[in-house]
Formats: C-alpha cells, sequence, structure tokens
C-alpha cells in the first residue's frame, strides 16, 4: 500500500459546501493545476549529506544553543528539567530519532502514518505546516530570506507559489511557518507547544535532510508528533552550503518531489472536513 492509498481512508463524500468551503476547494484545485512543473523543478541528481553519527547530532544540539541568544529554548528546558533530560537521553540512545516510512519521509513521536492520519483527524489537533524559505521564488514580495509571506492570490508571484497556494488551502485554524534557519523550527514549535497546552500539536515540516537531524531529537525531547518531507534539487549538501543557507546566501531553489506534493495535497484536502 502506497502513501496516498494511506491517506484515502480519511477522504469522505462532500456535503453541501458554503462560500468559505468554496474558496477552499478553489485553492486545492490551483494546487494542483497551475504550479508550473518548470518553474518548480530543478532537480539536479545532487547527493545528500548522510553522515548523521551521534557526535553530528550532539554537533546539533551544540549548535541550536549557540543560536539561542534569548535563552528561549534554554527556559523552556529548565521548566522541566528531569522530563526533557530523560526525553533527549533516550532520543541519542536510539540509532535514528525517527521512523523514515519512506527515501525522504520521517516521522516523528507516530508509528505510521496510520498513527498519522488518526492524529490529522482529530478536531483537538493543531496542524502546523512549515517550509524552508529556500522553497521561495526568486522574487517573493517579501524577500526569500524571511518568515514573512503574504501569501495573496492576486499577486503575480504568489499565484504560482507552491508555498502561498498551500497557506491559503489551510483552514483558519491552523498555522504556518515559513522557515528562515533551522533554530526557528525548535524555537517556534517550542511556543507554539507553550502557547496551546490544551491542544495536542501535530507538524508537517518541509526542508532539506541536515535541517531534519539537526531539530529531530529536539522534536523528540518535547514530545511533540510530526511528519518532515524532506525537499529536493538544490539542497544544502555539506555543512559549509548548510551554515551559508543559514544566513541566506541561498541562490538555489529548492522543491518537493512529486510524489510528496501529492502527499501534501491530500493533507490539505483532508484538513478541512473536521471543522
Amino acid at each position: 500500500m502506497n502513501n496516498m492509498e494511506k491517506f484515502s481512508s480519511l477522504e469522505k463524500k462532500p456535503n453541501s459546501k458554503d462560500q468559505e468551503s468554496e474558496g477552499l476547494d478553489k485553492n486545492k484545485n490551483l494546487l494542483v493545476k497551475n504550479i508550473s512543473k518548470k518553474e518548480q523543478r530543478f532537480s539536479p541528481k545532487i547527493k545528500n549529506f548522510e553522515k548523521f553519527t551521534l557526535f553530528f547530532r550532539l554537533k546539533g544540539l551544540i549548535y541550536l544553543l549557540k543560536q539561542d541568544k534569548k535563552l528561549k529554548l534554554l527556559r523552556f528546558f529548565i521548566k522541566k528539567p528531569i522530563y526533557h533530560s530523560f526525553n533527549l537521553f533516550k532520543s541519542y540512545i536510539q540509532k535514528k530519532p525517527y521512523i523514515k516510512e519512506e527515501k525522504d519521509l520521517f516521522l516523528f513521536n507516530l508509528k505510521s502514518f496510520n498513527d498519522f492520519k488518526n492524529h490529522l483527524s482529530n478536531k483537538n489537533t493543531l496542524l502546523i505546516i512549515g517550509f524552508s524559505y529556500c522553497m521561495k521564488p526568486k522574487l517573493c514580495p517579501k524577500k526569500r530570506f524571511s518568515s514573512d509571506c503574504i501569501h495573496d492570490p492576486n499577486h503575480p508571484i504568489c499565484s504560482t507559489c507552491f508555498i502561498g497556494k498551500c497557506i491559503n488551502s489551510l483552514p483558519k485554524e491552523d498555522l504556518f511557518l515559513v522557515i528562515p534557519d533551522v533554530y526557528y523550527i525548535s524555537d517556534k514549535l517550542t511556543q507554539i507547544k507553550k502557547n496551546h497546552p490544551d491542544r495536542e500539536i501535530l507538524f508537517v515540516i518541509m526542508t532539506c535532510n541536515l535541517s531534519i537531524h539537526m531539530f529531530a531529537d529536539n522534536a523528540n525531547m518535547i514530545k511533540i508528533k510530526g511528519l518532515a518531507i524532506e525537499i529536493s534539487g538544490r539542497i544544502c549538501v555539506n555543512n559549509k552550503t548548510f551554515l551559508l543557507a543559514e544566513k541566506g546566501i541561498k541562490p538555489g531553489v529548492t522543491c518537493l518531489s512529486y510524489k510528496n506534493e501529492d502527499i501534501v495535497f491530500k493533507i490539505l484536502n483532508i484538513r478541512p472536513k473536521f471543522f
């Protein structure tokens, strides 16, 4: 059973639609029809960086702490030091801090895609969908190296942008992130978890393989559930290119594979039916 079949069981027959749901459907159709394959695909055969040892993961933790200038992560950690220490230790002794469903799909604190679906269909779940800034078009009106996004369907750039179309298809109850650096992921997820103690947080993050591994143990530390989807195209392939991208030096545009775009479309199609 492929991932598309796994998601299909959640789909329901549509009821009578109000004006808002019609607008959502229109955006979903645009997601599939109007994204230019030529613009979205730069996919040279770039070899990924795969030496994610325990030493690398510890270096990743040190890197995040160095970026924590306002001590937000540290303050979050010391509120429950024993709980967070235990979770972090448990994550580090695992060979991999996630379940790798397929080559470029990573599950965190979930047992399977069926488990992901169950949480996705829960009304108490707060869905956070995040996009790496390097997926932004080069002429983005809010600049590429930025967490800002106007996602204006009438703007000539936004109207063909994958990120904008996805955001416009989200239910108003859910949240989105445009990720300028790896620290931003950990910072925002801990903030959201703190601000919504009564909600179950479920994330879908689209970013490079390096970033996924950099925040993986932190996701396990705070016991947050979610799916990370690896982007392709002109990705960071080593520490040097990663550090440059962290400073906004990233001329190449990245994207999702067609298969993974379909998974995101399925999530966006399913989620509004439960509100």
